[in-house]
């Protein structure tokens, strides 16, 4: 199966809600080595990315890093004021950014 995707796998990190529950990276780590052991292919990590701490160590593990509900979560708390909300994502992908670019 893993011959006919294309782009990049999105891998679903946690069991269970998208933004809820703590990340375990070992296991994280476990699966990918399973993964790349049937494809090349890029693969995107996400679920249970929320804040820069964790963004780093996922992309510290794959290729990618996906971000969603984080996103969403600024939105529905800011929905009477929009542009508080695009503040506080700009300032949260800033965060994540700035940890990704400052892995080993």
């Amino acid at each position: 199966m893993a011959d006919i995707g294309s782009g990049y796998i999105y891998y679903v990190s946690l069991k269970g809600v998208t933004g809820a529950g703590h990340l375990d990276t070992a296991n994280v780590e476990a699966k990918l080595k399973q993964i790349r052991a049937i494809t090349d292919t890029p693969i995107g990590i996400g679920f249970g990315v929320k804040d820069a701490a964790t963004a780093k160590t996922v992309s510290e593990l794959g290729d990618g890093v996906v971000i969603g509900s984080a996103l969403i979560s600024k939105i529905e708390a800011n929905l009477d004021n929009l542009a508080q909300a695009q503040q506080e994502i700009i300032e949260l992908l800033t965060s994540m950014r700035t940890a990704m670019d400052e892995r080993g």
